[in-house]
């Protein structure tokens, strides 16, 4: 299953959000990346289910650190 297609924010207090889009609608959802495991389901407001794998997930991972560090932010 290919991985739905994502990018990440970062709130005011530098937590990462993930914005995954539906593959089926193209709707944005907002997750908080700590929240989300690999695999598991979530569902889109016109009813499809969205999940990301275990690689999808620590390239998310990885995308909020390099994002951090390129403004200076320690991991916290």
């Amino acid at each position: 299953m290919k991985s739905p297609r994502f990018d990440i924010d970062l709130d005011k207090h530098y937590k990462a959000t993930v914005v995954i889009a539906c593959p089926a609608c193209g709707h944005e959802n907002r997750h908080h990346l700590a929240s989300l495991q690999p695999d598991s389901t979530l569902v889109c407001v016109c009813g499809s289910d969205i999940s990301l794998t275990a690689y999808g997930l620590q390239s998310a991972h990885d995308k909020a650190a390099a994002i951090k560090a390129a403004y200076h932010i320690n991991a916290a």
